[in-house]
């Protein structure tokens, strides 16, 4: 992840008073009930919306986790357009193949796996991924706290992918 920094010393005691008048409006606001402070450490994840399709293979998914009492993923906004993207790159080319698991996720991440599947439908995929030892294991791990699913089709068979991000 790439970091940049500025550091801008002009105008500094300009800048101290805007930043201490700043700090007073903020304040009065909040006293006023105009503003919240966020929770700590809570970060606003961006809003996602899935499609039928899509929708339909994270709950094939998710019934799967919780068949074996796991928690439910819920979508992350990057794994979520990586694995569209991914699934429409497929269905396009009518092939199969691994993508660069980091390629399109720019939050922090701590692990990253990915499941690629084609069949006729979403469900036949997530049997075929749940009868696969290495797709079942991605499925099935713990250690996920997010999930992109992407879903496509080319000349009548569906192409899915899962994108499963442990986020730190």
């Amino acid at each position: 992840m790439n970091t940049t920094t500025t550091n801008t010393t002009k105008n500094s005691t300009k800048s101290s008073g805007r930043v201490i008048l700043a700090a007073v409006v903020l304040s009065l606001a909040a006293l006023l009930g105009l503003v919240t402070a966020p929770q700590a450490g809570a970060v606003a994840a961006p809003k996602v919306t899935l499609n039928n399709a899509q929708v339909s293979a994270k709950n094939a998914m998710n019934a799967d986790r919780k068949a074996h009492g796991l928690r439910l993923l819920t979508t992350q906004a990057d794994a979520q357009a990586k694995a569209q993207a991914w699934a429409n790159k497929l269905a396009a080319e009518g092939t199969i193949y691994h993508s660069t698991l980091t390629d399109g996720i720019h939050t922090r991440w701590c692990s990253i796996g990915e499941n690629v599947g084609y069949g006729p439908t979403v469900k036949n995929i997530e049997v075929a991924y749940m009868n696969s030892p290495k797709h079942r294991d991605n499925i099935l791990n713990t250690k996920w706290n997010g999930i992109g699913v992407g879903v496509a089709t080319n000349h009548g068979i569906t192409y899915t992918v899962q994108v499963f991000i442990k986020t730190c």
